[in-house]
């Protein structure tokens, strides 16, 4: 091929449409868990995190309630993903090699927030201190701070670590505000750098076509999170998971309500634990390990799973 400006725009035209081939083909999940929040600065503070009251009668004034005081800040982060192509190849007719190289990008393109958020839930039970949430707490905890200030708190656990197998994770994400957050500061956009008079090309021969975006994810409210390293291949240890997550109570006193109905619950597990969700979520009859025999499966269709490889 002639290395011409008309040629090149053809070329890299072409290169848009395989990108977009790549980014349509993957499963992307994690609009469907955290609250995305546009970003409008190099980071953003969210202080309304945790702050929950409760209703009273209205007998003479109104009671101010008092609310413990919270500051959660999320900073920015860049990330970009960029491939060269050599001139060389173009002038031999030799681009189409590179056409899965582009695909690939669009698909990590699509892939890269699920990447960064399950891979936040996992540090969060792997090295607890990485992940902390608005009350100063590791986000998977067994101390957080529940119930009024005025009348004194307790403290609630989103966390069975005395299990001995992976982590496997309950989540209400029916809210508007979810246990996770997903901030974006600038969308992922395609950059390309094909003049052949663009430094690239006059130093090393190469064109340049590559994604770059800002963002970063974080942590919500901890109360609609629920982590466990228990057998799942034991119902009795997801009976025992939905108990403890709905028994969390509000700064206010009262119940938080998680995982109220199976719209918007949802089990996440890492490959190893596939099989076992499976038959959980979708079994007529599972054995529980006290039973002698399979029972009816209560739990079947009770959350929608999703199982990645950045949980592993």
């Amino acid at each position: 091929m002639e290395i011409t400006a008309q040629n090149l725009s053809a070329l890299f035209t072409a290169f848009d449409v395989v990108f977009q081939r790549g980014f349509d083909k993957p499963p992307s999940y994690y609009e469907r868990i955290a609250t995305v929040v546009r970003s409008s600065s190099r980071q953003t503070t969210y202080p309304w995190l945790g702050r929950t009251t409760r209703f009273r009668e209205w007998l003479g004034d109104r009671v101010i309630q008092a609310l413990e005081a919270h500051s959660y800040t999320i900073a920015n982060r860049n990330f970009e993903d960029t491939v060269a192509i050599d001139r060389n190849d173009i002038e031999d007719d030799n681009y189409g090699v590179f056409e899965p190289i582009i695909e690939q990008l669009g698909w990590d393109t699509k892939v890269h927030p699920d990447m960064l958020l399950f891979q936040m839930v996992k540090d969060a039970v792997t090295t607890p201190s990485s992940v902390v949430s608005y009350d100063g707490q590791p986000f998977f905890s067994a101390a957080h701070a529940v119930g009024p200030m005025a009348r004194g708190q307790t403290t609630a656990s989103n966390v069975d670590s005395s299990g001995t197998g992976p982590y496997w994770f309950l989540v209400d994400a029916s809210r508007v505000i979810r246990p996770f957050i997903f901030q974006l500061r600038r969308e992922y956009a395609v950059t390309r750098m094909d003049v052949n008079t663009d430094e690239g090309v006059f130093n090393r021969r190469e064109f340049r076509y590559g994604v770059d975006g800002r963002a970063n994810t974080g942590v919500g409210l901890w109360q609609l999170a629920y982590a466990s390293n228990q057998a799942l291949s034991d119902p009795a240890n997801y009976s025992a998971a939905r108990t403890a997550i709905r028994s969390i109570k509000t700064d206010g006193g009262q119940p938080f309500g998680a995982l109220a109905s199976s719209q918007g619950a949802f089990l996440l597990v890492p490959p190893a634990l596939e099989e076992a969700a499976r038959q959980l979520l979708n079994a007529d009859f599972v054995t529980a390990a006290s039973a002698t025999g399979p029972t009816s499966n209560i739990w079947k269709s009770s959350a929608e799973l999703i199982v990645s490889e950045y949980l592993a």
